[in-house]
């Protein structure tokens, strides 16, 4: 397994540029992915682990702050890609983060708990920014929270509450998936590449005409990337776990991302995202080759 690692992201950006039309077509598998990767991951995750403390509210609050004050900065600008970059850092940690952080040797009851912490509190906040920045005015916030918890809820809390039933009425079984948990890795290599398949496939689609738009929000999504992974291992450090603190706040749900930025944004927007799904899997890929050697 550590000899594939340092090649699953070049394999998935290739594939997922060759073949991006039919990895498009499999975008519907990536949650039952996600959650049997969440499901193998929290069969060897204790409940009573799972405490909020002053680590999780810093980087909570930081996501927060960071991501109005780009907002307004970049506003002056150019109003899209604002909300790119806005959305970028605010949307919640993505589900497959926990599998990652845990490849890398973090401590999964600090990310599973930040996760969930934040899939739920930015299902409350987006929806009352959305109304301030967003393209539709007269926006419903509590039908849009209603809508972006509908997305996160099945692959955050039903395979937590799923190994947890498993652990209650069969440790035995239990015992026997924690055995072959390194299978949520080959899971994310194939959801990996139907992402970024997917991402690369929407990037083609755009027109001509905004490739220059592209090239910056690239860039953009690079630096954001940078920024956030960087001052997640900087306060993860000061908490004793500057891997989870990287991967909490630096790997995004840009699935959930791409999606917000279309139905409540301006839908160019959502190139940032899209752009910032190599980003991330780029310094993954990284600290799986740093660490593997």
């Amino acid at each position: 397994m550590q000899k594939i690692r340092i090649f699953v992201l070049p394999i998935a950006v290739i594939l997922g540029l060759l073949f991006h039309n039919f990895f498009t077509l499999l975008s519907a598998i990536v949650p039952y992915l996600i959650f049997c990767m969440l499901f193998l991951t929290y069969c060897n995750l204790h409940t009573a682990d799972l405490r909020i403390g002053k680590f999780h509210l810093y980087m909570l609050g930081f996501q927060l702050v960071l991501g109005i004050v780009l907002f307004f900065i970049l506003n002056i600008f150019d109003t899209t890609l604002a909300q790119g970059v806005m959305i970028t850092v605010l949307v919640p940690t993505a589900t497959a983060a926990v599998v990652v952080a845990g490849m890398l040797g973090a401590n999964i009851s600090t990310m599973t708990t930040y996760t969930l912490l934040s899939n739920l509190a930015m299902s409350v906040v987006c929806p009352i920014i959305f109304t301030f920045v967003g393209t539709d005015a007269e926006m419903n916030i509590l039908k849009n929270m209603l809508l972006i918890f509908a997305k996160v809820f099945p692959l955050l809390v039903l395979p937590l509450i799923t190994a947890m039933i498993i652990r209650k009425l069969s440790p035995l079984l239990t015992q026997k998936i924690i055995r072959h948990k390194y299978i949520s890795f080959y899971l994310w290599a194939i959801s990996l590449t139907i992402v970024i398949g997917k991402a690369i496939d929407y990037i083609y689609a755009q027109k001509e005409s905004l490739q220059t738009t592209i090239i910056i929000m690239a860039i953009a999504a690079g630096l954001v990337c940078i920024v956030q992974f960087s001052f997640g291992r900087w306060i993860g450090k000061k908490f004793g776990d500057k891997i989870a603190g990287g991967q909490a706040v630096g790997q995004k749900n840009t699935v959930l991302a791409i999606w917000m930025a279309q139905h409540f944004l301006n839908p160019i927007s959502s190139i940032v995202p899209a752009m910032y799904v190599i980003w991330q899997n780029l310094f993954n890929s990284y600290q799986l080759w740093k660490k593997d050697k």
